[in-house]
């Protein structure tokens, strides 16, 4: 990594600039009054081993230089294996030499911390997400829930520029039912689209007060703020079912609350049409009214290593997103400290928990300075119980500093916003000679990888979805009895109804 300008012996070159049509005048001062000065950052240096290190010092006397070749970047990089995977190829060598030095990432390091996908609006962050995932599923580095807000993984999607016929194929076509299940939040949209492995219904008894605290942001309740106040006093107040019960109040009933707890009637009206809100969600309902094999069997399938997507259909909301989102990770998260404690406790009698990465888009509204999600509580724990995170985004500015500082890896893409540059090289040494280089990235399938995946930072053009890739990602693993109990439980569950204490309940 370096930077360049342009110098002279004379000064006068270049007050008065001798003229520039004549190729003999050019040849001349080039080689002895013009010259360019190169400021070169040491990224790694090879140890005695020959395998390669952060660098320690600098180049000796009269060392000679080279442009790097196939070897050196195999050399760094690695060659693609279980658990090397390819995600582009130098910018430099252009599209048609990609295959000539592929350039991977450690995804056993990938998946130990938690990571970023950050890029402008329309520089393919979803795509690259699942480039990713589909590696990460192939080399079985992780079992994976994806949030999927806008429909982007399970099946084909069309690539852009549109209108031109070429789709690329969705992880559900890459891997089959046996090692990806679809779950939805919308069973009609489901249907549609081929069906689900379950169906998620969310209990109004089940969503807490700091779920609603969660919701702060989208609910335009601040902290501190009166109707949060009330909102407090309510759950102490009417119990588990006290949103269902304050949402059915009457006017009358309303009164009366008010007059028994001396809530101030605004507050319990505004806080009132804000629940409403919630109430309204088709998948938001009475624990009678749950069916499907529901979070259970969202469970069952990630315990036993089957990679699960969570679409949400046309619920496709910020606030309907991080309600679920934020509820089930926090069931998941609960189950994942039990199994690694347990794990603790009896390595002999209890299986390893499976690192599990989930997936989240809109991320800045997740883990903003003033969330309350549980997200940030996973990315601030660094994989303590082998739960990651792999966020997508457009603002990183607005994710909170000390997460920003905890993410392992970062592919960024094209940004313009100063600040979103600023936050995405928080913490990455020799940050301020990076930005210049991120500027020079094209606005599609060129990105800059740098953090705890790769030896070093890396600016590169991301492979396309061809026939080579799918082929890459053939995998020969067969289904593990485990999974194969997972998609049986979870037939004989989907022809029954399921209570919500059965679903959300301890």
């Amino acid at each position: 990594m370096g930077s360049f300008r342009l110098a002279t012996t004379d000064p006068a070159v270049g007050m008065d600039p001798p003229d520039s049509a004549s190729p003999l005048i050019r040849d001349t001062l080039a080689h002895s009054t013009t010259y360019a000065e190169c400021t070169v950052r040491m990224a790694l240096e090879l140890t005695q081993e020959g395998t390669p290190r952060p660098a320690r010092t600098i180049p000796g006397p009269f060392s000679q230089a080279f442009t790097a070749g196939q070897q050196d970047y195999r050399t760094v990089f690695g060659t693609e294996d279980k658990h090397h995977f390819v995600v582009g190829s130098p910018r430099e060598l252009g599209e048609g030499l990609a295959s000539e030095a592929p350039i991977c990432i450690d995804l056993r390091k990938f998946v130990e911390r938690s990571n970023g996908i950050f890029g402008r609006t329309g520089t393919g962050k979803s795509m690259l997400a699942r480039r990713l995932l589909g590696g990460m599923i192939k080399s079985n580095a992780s079992v994976n829930l994806i949030f999927d807000m806008h429909s982007e993984y399970a099946t084909e999607k069309e690539l852009e520029p549109r209108g031109q016929g070429k789709y690329a194929k969705g992880l559900r076509d890459l891997f089959g039912k046996t090692q990806v299940a679809l779950y939805t939040m919308d069973e009609e949209d489901s249907r549609k689209r081929g069906g689900a492995d379950g169906v998620i219904r969310i209990a109004l008894s089940d969503i807490t007060i700091e779920d609603i605290e969660a919701l702060g942001s989208e609910l335009k309740m601040s902290e501190g703020s009166a109707m949060l106040i009330t909102a407090r006093q309510a759950s102490r107040k009417l119990g588990r079912d006290w949103i269902e019960r304050l949402v059915q109040m009457e006017t009358a009933d309303l009164e009366d609350y008010c007059t028994q707890t001396g809530a101030n009637s605004g507050s319990v009206e505004a806080l009132k049409r804000r629940l409403e809100i919630i109430a309204e969600y088709p998948f938001v309902v009475k624990s009678k009214e749950a069916t499907g094999t529901g979070v259970k069997g969202l469970i069952a399938d990630l315990k036993a290593g089957r990679h699960v997507i969570l679409m949400f259909g046309q619920h496709r909301s910020t606030l309907a997103y991080m309600l679920v989102a934020n509820m089930l990770t926090k069931r998941i998260h609960r189950e994942w400290v039990d199994w690694s404690e347990r794990h603790e406790q009896d390595r002999d009698g209890v299986e390893a928990p499976r690192p599990l990465v989930i997936t989240i888009e809109e991320a800045h509204k997740f883990l903003g300075r003033d969330s309350a999600t549980i997200f940030g509580t996973i990315a601030r724990e660094m994989r303590k119980y082998l739960v990651t995170l792999m966020i997508i985004d457009q603002r990183p500015s607005g994710i909170d500093d000390e997460v920003m500082s905890q993410i392992g890896t970062r592919v960024t893409a094209l940004l313009n916003d100063d600040k979103d540059i600023d936050a995405v090289f928080m913490g990455i040494r020799g940050g301020s000679q990076l930005k210049a280089l991120l500027a020079t990235l094209d606005s599609k399938q060129e990105v800059m990888v740098m953090g705890h995946a790769v030896p070093m930072e890396v600016v590169l053009r991301v492979r396309s979805f061809d026939a080579d890739f799918y082929k890459s990602l053939q995998s020969t693993a067969t289904t593990t009895p485990s999974v194969a109990r997972s998609i049986g439980e979870n037939i004989v569950k989907s022809e029954k109804k399921a209570s919500l204490e059965d679903l959300f309940g301890e």
